[in-house]
């Protein structure tokens, strides 16, 4: 009994060594666009809202996918489809935008280097809509992501991000307002520039 689960600990090592392809990588269809292929290989329906960025990230050609989940408090989760060498896509969690009076939508998604590496992190910027009886306006949040490393399957949040944080570019009723200097990734960009990256 030990030598059969043996040999089948081996078939299993042998099928997943380094040119094999893991359950987790998608193939693409011939002709098949961007959203068509992350709505088949992720199961969405229109009805949870599915955007598409697609970008070459550090040289990997990379479909970033957002989506509404279901229910009365809907999130938004962002993941990245990053294509190997065989011409597979791989899946790759990023965040998940939270509630904060409504689902948010992707604002931005850029890249720059924000830990002395060779390789660019991640830019993702939130946006959530507010329309409160005292203010309305929109409400930002800045998270910058390390750049993936092999077999990994959810990106880090860099502890860089509380550098840039959340606010609310808004105005109240009583004439005040309020602006959050991070609403782009030019202005994070330059930032990190400032602070040495």
């Amino acid at each position: 009994m030990t030598r059969l689960w043996l040999t089948l600990g081996l078939i299993l090592v042998a099928a997943c060594g380094p040119g094999a392809v893991s359950a987790q990588d998608f193939s693409r269809d011939t002709g098949e666009t961007d959203l068509a292929f992350a709505k088949r290989v992720l199961h969405l329906t229109d009805d949870s809202d599915p955007h598409v960025t697609s970008a070459v990230w550090n040289g990997v050609a990379t479909l970033f996918v957002d989506y509404m989940t279901p229910g009365e408090y809907g999130e938004r989760p962002l993941l990245a489809l990053r294509e190997n060498p065989a011409g597979q896509f791989g899946k790759i969690d990023i965040t998940t935008g939270e509630q904060e009076g409504g689902v948010p939508n992707i604002a931005a998604i850029g890249f720059a280097n924000a830990d002395h590496d060779a390789a660019k992190e991640l830019i993702v910027i939130l946006a959530w809509a507010q329309q409160h009886y005292d203010s309305s306006g929109t409400l930002y949040e800045v998270r910058i992501f390390d750049d993936p490393q092999p077999g990994q399957t959810a990106l880090t949040l860099l502890k860089l991000s509380d550098k840039f944080g959340m606010g609310c570019d808004c105005a109240s009723r009583d004439g005040k307002s309020t602006d959050f200097r991070f609403k782009t990734v030019a202005a994070v960009k330059a930032e990190l520039k400032r602070l040495g990256y």
